[in-house]
């Protein structure tokens, strides 16, 4: 399969669309993480409103809310999925560690566990590319 090589302005455009349709909805934006791809909601983030900002490289630079939100179940989440404020997926991809490669990167957390009650912290700026 070929890939495309964009410009910056192209991705500027396209994902300041994707953070105009998260800010979409009732709800702020937020990231659901889940034991693993369809398993059990362990937390949720939410974002602030507007949801994201733009890198001078046109990349997506999520923005938490600033109250912090609790996990709602003890283990390591391995899935997170960004959604908009009607709660309607957007993108989906790993959870990993704070220093892992994952676009959903724990902080402060020991091997990326979360444990209900306590906060949820992800490593900012989150970055979607």
């Amino acid at each position: 399969m070929a890939t495309f090589e964009i410009t910056v302005e192209h991705r500027k455009a396209r994902n300041q669309a994707s953070i105009t349709l998260a800010d979409t909805g009732p709800s702020p934006s937020a990231i659901k993480l889940y034991s693993e791809k369809g398993g059990a909601l362990m937390a949720v983030r939410t974002l602030a409103k507007p949801c994201g900002a733009l890198t001078v490289e046109g990349f997506i630079s999520l923005q938490m809310a600033a109250a912090n939100d609790l996990a709602l179940l003890t283990g390591t989440p391995t899935w997170g999925e960004w959604c908009d404020g009607h709660g309607n997926k957007i993108i989906g991809g790993a959870v990993t560690p704070g220093d892992g490669p994952g676009p959903f990167r724990l902080s402060g957390a020991a091997n990326g566990m979360v444990y209900e009650g306590g906060v949820v912290l992800l490593k900012t700026p989150a970055i979607i590319r």
